[in-house]
């Protein structure tokens, strides 16, 4: 039985979904473990009792624990399924199906957002700044995405549906190259990796994270976070890359320092960054919560790179950080996620 305590307590069971493949994966993944041992205990904390489910492809057994537990409210934490990040919006479907309040963004928009390429053809269509891509077509050729023309000489090679930075490192980023080379590069990743990859006009500029948070009256953008590069090798591209994520001794994790603080004159990109973030919510269909990320260019243009739905929340990352900047403890973060859910 669940103990009668205040605020969620009247949901009763509150399942904390998560995916089995966090239990043996690499470094991104087993943050996801983590994420659900703060979110479990906050959960506690506010009145709710926690109940953890691991999800796997098995969506029938996922669908029988469902409705054998009937929880108030589902904290979906599932950040992929079977191995594939592309697989996320299956468990939002199935939350849907089987008619749950659950934190997030729903499986349209997840999905939508996802897939970097349709996010960049859609927010390009509302008139939000992007780079210019390049995909390959069925036939192997290079097609323009998120743009008329390319207006820069280099590229960054990246992941379709990928999250944490998969595969980002330096090689991934090409100087003064031509399109046809850009799309030599994504044919390289697909061929060396095993899933489809694209090109995009690499922005070398300022890097900053937009949290956004589902309020009473709508989105609510948290203080704006800059990624700055500490004393970088001139040499080495500027770029969050997978090591600068995850890779705790590495010199990249170690000079990509997070900031809050920014001088006056940056009054008016920072009003222009929460501006398009709130365009990127709308147009994307964003909810719960989510981070939009940019980069802006030495002419001062933000640039969206792209939207993440369900962002990570373990304490001390990007989102629980600016949601502390914003004056909320941990466990006020994890009460306006889940009657944000409850709301809608």
């Amino acid at each position: 039985m669940c103990p009668d305590r205040p605020d969620l307590s009247r949901l009763g069971p509150i399942v904390l979904a998560y995916d089995n493949d966090a239990l043996t994966g690499d470094a991104a993944s087993r943050d996801v473990l983590d994420q659900l041992g703060a979110v479990e205990a906050s959960v506690a904390e506010l009145g709710g009792c926690p109940v953890r489910m691991a999800m796997d492809l098995d969506l029938a057994a996922a669908r029988e624990s469902l409705l054998r537990v009937r929880p108030g409210l589902v904290f979906n934490l599932v950040e992929s399924l079977g191995g594939s990040d592309r697989l996320q919006s299956v468990a939002a479907i199935l939350f849907e199906d089987v008619g749950l309040a659950f934190t997030g963004t729903g499986s349209l928009a997840m999905t939508l957002s996802n897939h970097k390429l349709a996010s960049k053809e859609r927010l390009a269509a509302a008139g939000v700044p992007v780079p210019a891509g390049i995909r390959l077509d069925a036939s192997g050729k290079p097609v323009l995405v998120g743009g008329d023309h390319v207006t820069r000489d280099d590229w960054i090679v990246k992941t379709l549906e990928s999250h944490a930075s998969l595969f980002l490192d330096d090689t991934m980023v090409l100087r003064d190259a031509d399109a046809g080379a850009a799309a030599e590069a994504v044919r390289a990743a697909a061929a060396k990796h095993g899933q489809p990859f694209f090109a995009e006009e690499f922005i070398d500029g300022r890097e900053f994270n937009i949290s956004v948070i589902d309020g009473p009256e709508g989105p609510e953008v948290l203080p704006p976070a800059e990624t700055r590069f500490i004393d970088w090798d001139p040499a080495r591209p500027r770029i969050v890359g997978y090591a600068a994520k995850w890779e705790e001794g590495s010199e990249q994790y170690q000079r990509s320092v997070r900031h809050f603080d920014f001088p006056p004159e940056d009054d008016g990109l920072l009003s222009r960054l929460r501006e398009v973030s709130l365009a990127v919510w709308q147009s994307l269909g964003l909810a719960g919560y989510g981070r939009v990320d940019f980069r802006v260019s030495a002419d001062g243009v933000p640039y969206v790179l792209e939207a993440n739905a369900n962002p990570c929340i373990t304490p001390g990352a990007g989102f629980a950080a600016a949601a502390e900047q914003a004056g909320m403890t941990y466990s006020e973060l994890i009460r306006r996620i889940a009657l944000a859910a409850l709301r809608r």
